[in-house]
């Protein structure tokens, strides 16, 4: 099981039956296949506001999650994150990466760095090993948690995750 295969099981066992989403993000595809719904919105922003309506309706008893492209998707998301964490909403945002190679090279876009004052939880996992490290958090905290992640074929064919 790749990255991507855990990361979608887990959506699955958590519960989450739709994702907002904003392509182009591998894990769009890999949720689809698990049978979770994938809704595409024309912005990053639409997508955040549906998640965000979503954990508002279930009283946060269930939680909205946001699958984007990183770079830009990542920037563009900015604004809807702050406004679930600053009204105590839980959201689960899932953005793409870049190859380990290019982590912390500028000019590229470090979600995780940037969002550490908007969530409760900002993470970057380097390895398929992290992933339930990462997404299963201890019971009675709020899920309102970002999982940073980037698939990315090797020359060797195998993946690596950030």
């Amino acid at each position: 099981m790749n990255t991507l295969e855990a990361v979608a099981r887990i959506l699955k066992i958590e519960g989450v039956e739709w994702v907002a989403c904003f392509p182009s993000n591998a894990l769009i595809e890999a949720v689809a296949k698990e049978g979770i719904r994938p809704i595409m919105f024309r912005q990053e922003r639409g997508a955040l506001m549906a998640a965000d309506g979503y954990s508002r309706m279930n009283d946060r008893k269930r939680f909205g999650v946001v699958i984007t492209q990183g770079g830009p998707g990542g920037e563009n998301s900015m604004g809807g994150i702050a406004q679930a964490f600053a009204d105590n909403i839980p959201i689960l945002y899932l953005p793409g990466g870049v190859t380990l190679g290019q982590y912390s090279v500028r000019p590229n876009f470090s979600p995780a760095r940037t969002y550490t004052t908007v969530a409760k939880c900002s993470e970057v996992i380097l390895s398929a090993g992290e992933v339930g490290a990462v997404m299963l958090l201890p019971a009675g905290v709020l899920l309102s948690a970002m999982a940073l992640y980037s698939l990315r074929e090797t020359a060797t064919g195998l993946r690596s995750v950030l």
